[in-house]
Parts: C-alpha cells; sequence; structure tokens
C-alpha cells in the first residue's frame, strides 16, 4: 500500500473526468491510501492557505502505516509543494515527488487572482530544498504548454533535471483533452519515467 498525496492547480475544483481524480479512484481501488484534498478558494488561491492544508496533509501522511509516500503535483500545486519544501513544512520527506506541467513564474504573475510573490525557481535554496524533501523527483510537461511559454528549459536549468516530455500534452487540462492517464498509473506501481508517456 503506497501513501499518495494528488495536488491540483489553479481554479481546479476536482471535476469529474480530471486526470487526477480519476487516478485517484483507480489508486484507492487498487488498495493504496490517497490524499486529494480540495485547497481553498481555488479561483484565488492565497499562498498561506495552500501552505497550511499541504503541511497538515502531510502530517496525516506520516501518522498511517505504509510503503511509499509519494507527491503528484500539477500546475501552480508543483510551486506550493516547493515553498513548503523551501520553508520545511514537511517533517519527514517523500520518497518519489512528480512535478506535472510546472507553470512558468512569470505566467503565474500575471494572471488575475493568483495571490503572493512569483517563486524565483533560480533560488539558491530551492534544489537542496527539494532534494531534502524528495528522496526522488521527476518533472513532465509538454512542448505546447500555453502556462511555459519559455519552454520547460527554464525548470531543467533550475532543478538540474531533464524532463519527461510529452508532445501535444498542452497543460494536461481536461480543455486539452487529457483524461485518463495509465501511464501515471504505471508509474506510481513502478518508477519508471517512461511509463508516463503511456495515454492508453
Amino acid at each position: 500500500m503506497k501513501k499518495i498525496l494528488l495536488h491540483h492547480g489553479w481554479t481546479n475544483k476536482r471535476p469529474q473526468g480530471h486526470w487526477l481524480r480519476l487516478t485517484a479512484a483507480e489508486l484507492r481501488n487498487r488498495g493504496n491510501q490517497v490524499w486529494y484534498p480540495q485547497f481553498p478558494e481555488p479561483d484565488q488561491p492565497n499562498p498561506i492557505d495552500w501552505q497550511t492544508i499541504i503541511t497538515q496533509e502531510a502530517q496525516m501522511m506520516d501518522e498511517v502505516q505504509g510503503e511509499e509516500k509519494i507527491a503528484i503535483t500539477h500546475s501552480l500545486g508543483c510551486m506550493n509543494w516547493m515553498l513548503a519544501a523551501m520553508s520545511g513544512q514537511f517533517e519527514t520527506p517523500f520518497d518519489r515527488v512528480l512535478f506535472v506541467a510546472p507553470p512558468d513564474p512569470i505566467k503565474t504573475n500575471e494572471a488575475e487572482g493568483i495571490k503572493g510573490e512569483p517563486m524565483d525557481i533560480h533560488h539558491p535554496e530551492l534544489l537542496p530544498a527539494i532534494e531534502a524533501n524528495a528522496k526522488s523527483f521527476t518533472i513532465v510537461a509538454s512542448d505546447n504548454d500555453r502556462w511555459l511559454p519559455r519552454g520547460i528549459e527554464i525548470y531543467e536549468d533550475a532543478l538540474q533535471q531533464q524532463a519527461v516530455v510529452l508532445p501535444g500534452a498542452g497543460h494536461f487540462s481536461l480543455d486539452d483533452g487529457w483524461g485518463a492517464w495509465p501511464g501515471l498509473l504505471e508509474w506510481v506501481s513502478n518508477p519508471n519515467s517512461e511509463a508516463l508517456a503511456n495515454r492508453g
């Protein structure tokens, strides 16, 4: 039994058909412990409130017995996990973290409704904080993400990690036709990043 935290992004209210919701159900059906909280005010997120929730969820994960402790984060959720890592919110590290479609800080800063200062992905403490709080981490992105106009290279450079690029995936949203994701289920079972390319 694995312990998995699913972290949605901006404006996401966990709709039916979204790959995060479908993944949560299937992982539970397979006997895993899944945390899939609705973060407060998703249309106008407050970083302080989101940090409180992710801290509490991580603490509850530590209170439950299980095998690997995994975080799967999407879009703004990627940044929230990174902020928590930098501020020392996690009492124990995650075994694996998946950053799906992390957005360009320039775009999140321009978006109306996203509060707080834009994340400095080149901050010298960011990568050490991620490595201290994730025994391994993987970045997955697309080649046509409207939220990443400068390309995934900005994260590859900042985090010194080559991303898994899935052509034509957009922002991995329902609007991009991103529903069931069999490859993600494979990745949870077996940490092989090549599996993430499987869309069924």
